[in-house]
């Protein structure tokens, strides 16, 4: 998976970040698993995002605001209804090449990388204007076997 500035997806101490070299050497991306959330409506393509294999998912969390956090928690286990699935859960918007990811938790946010490398992927509302300097929300996905 890779932001919309080619800048591809990697764990760095338990964080999701996006960029591409460090110490001189291009980062290997990590893969990100998939998997649909069966209690929320399908026409929406909810997804259930997860990192190292599955293990751990990406979280909106559950406060006043959302904050983006990986949970330890199996993306089967959510799948198969153990968890609550809601703050787990983004609906996949395919925009031509890219998609977004907008939280079922919190409508109107949506999962972002900023132009600079190395930094974490958080969570953002879309502006009314858009700049150069806006969060990208727009996602490369390549399905891999």
């Amino acid at each position: 998976m890779k932001d919309a500035a080619l800048k591809v997806l990697y764990l760095h101490n338990n964080q999701l970040l996006a960029g591409g070299l460090q110490a001189g050497k291009v980062i290997k991306g990590e893969e990100i698993s998939v998997v649909p959330n069966r209690s929320l409506d399908a026409k929406l393509s909810p997804v259930i995002l997860g990192v190292q294999g599955g293990s751990q998912c990406l979280s909106c969390g559950t406060g006043q605001e959302p904050t983006l956090k990986l949970e330890p928690v199996s993306v089967m286990e959510i799948y198969h209804g153990a968890a609550e699935s809601k703050s787990f859960t983004f609906y996949r918007r395919d925009t031509g090449l890219t998609s977004s990811f907008e939280s079922a938790a919190y409508p109107g946010w949506f999962l972002c990388t900023v132009l600079e490398a190395d930094q974490p992927v958080q969570l953002t509302q879309l502006p009314k204007d858009a700049s150069w300097d806006d969060p990208i929300t727009d996602f490369y996905f390549q399905q891999c076997d």
